[in-house]
């Protein structure tokens, strides 16, 4: 499930900003459908979480992937702006794909019900390979991206391929929710949340907000844009380059339990994500499409690697009765919200301040968030760590 959730949003990611323009929409509307929709997916992924822990978390599985058939349904009928922000708002576009924490309300239950299936040593090793799965699947979504430019050149309807592509997303998010049916899971136990475990979750929601505020600045839709704008090159060239960066990145979390193990998850985050934003940085500089994209494929290295970290490690420290709810809350509240209010500003800084600013920005945010998680979290080891 992880990784045909990823196919859809890796095509959705980098081809709606480039879609949105092509049926002529501006750059700051753009902006606002990828806030609408990170606003609603925060809220969703907030909601499900909470609940997950209470009621069951394959219900939420299931309901995620009828709001992803639903956006492809209504993003394949219609071309009007109001009715686009609808589609949006109900499947997360651009914000609830595989390459983001949250996954919309499909994340909480999803990361909760893998960490309960599988021991404290295993689960770095079981989140690395999740990752790479949903990553891999991503990148060939991405690259799919590229084919209403492609098959342009053919003499075929640019919009009639971009509407065929999303009743393929809608099909996907049926077939989800199909397979989210079969999943087995516990019945959920009453329980009190632990003192500790609501001040870690508070922890983990601040880095967080600071981490979904700098990926705001900059998310993929965006980001295809500007290699569109500074270098003036084609979008199927943008979706190869989307899909090598994610295919690289997806390589790399084979890295990831090694690394863990060689010198903890803790250090590992920190020191991988500090090389990764100093490449982020340096991408304006870049005089040369070819170049800029070599930087950030390796930036997709050193951003990506630690992340199936970061969720497995929350998932150790924390409770398994508080799992999905510590998910929800720091994805939708504390990544969630911030991120969805990053690309309407970052929007207008592109279009009418300068298109390169919200990369430095970006750069400077998550610096902070990096600094802050190794302050709050070097001294909290997980349980694999203790033994």
């Amino acid at each position: 499930m992880r990784g045909l959730r990823g196919l859809g949003y890796g095509f959705l990611n980098t081809a709606l900003g480039l879609y949105l323009i092509g049926i002529g929409y501006s750059l700051l509307q753009v902006g606002l459908a990828v806030t609408v929709a990170g606003f609603s997916s925060a809220m969703l992924i907030l909601v499900s979480g909470i609940l997950a822990d209470r009621v069951g978390k394959k219900i939420f599985l299931v309901l995620s992937s009828l709001l992803m058939a639903a956006l492809g349904a209504i993003y394949s009928l219609s071309t009007v702006f109001p009715i686009l922000l609808v589609g949006a708002a109900l499947g997360g576009a651009g914000s609830a794909g595989g390459g983001v924490p949250g996954g919309g309300p499909f994340g909480p239950s999803q990361q909760a019900l893998l960490a309960d299936k599988v021991k404290d040593e295993e689960r770095n090793a079981v989140f690395s390979i999740n990752a790479f799965v949903g990553t891999v699947l991503f990148s060939i979504g991405a690259v799919l991206g590229g084919l209403p430019d492609l098959l342009s050149s053919f003499g075929l309807d640019r919009l009639l391929v971009y509407r065929i592509l999303f009743l393929v997303f809608m099909t996907l998010g049926f077939l989800m929710s199909l397979l989210s049916y079969f999943v087995q899971e516990a019945r959920p136990r009453r329980h009190r949340p632990r003192q500790e475990d609501v001040k870690l979750i508070g922890k983990f929601t601040l880095t967080a907000a600071l981490n979904g505020l700098g990926f705001g600045f900059l998310p993929l839709p965006l980001l295809t844009l500007w290699f569109r704008l500074t270098f003036d090159t084609s979008e199927s060239s943008i979706s190869l380059m989307v899909g090598a960066f994610t295919v690289v990145s997806a390589f790399s979390f084979f890295l990831s339990p090694k690394l863990a193990k060689r010198i903890g998850a803790i250090r590992t985050v920190v020191y991988t994500r500090i090389i990764g934003v100093i490449l982020l940085a340096s991408l304006p500089m870049i005089p040369f499409f070819s170049i800029a994209s070599v930087v950030y494929v390796l930036t997709g290295i050193f951003v990506s690697l630690g992340m199936p970290l970061w969720q497995s490690y929350m998932m150790g420290v924390v409770e398994s009765e508080e799992r999905a709810t510590a998910v929800g809350v720091t994805s939708g509240l504390g990544w969630g919200i911030p991120y969805a209010t990053s690309p309407t500003i970052s929007s207008y800084i592109m279009q009418e301040v300068n298109s390169s600013m919200p990369i430095y920005i970006s750069a400077a945010l998550q610096t902070s968030s990096n600094a802050a998680y190794y302050v709050l979290f070097h001294k909290v080891r997980p349980p694999e760590e203790t033994r």
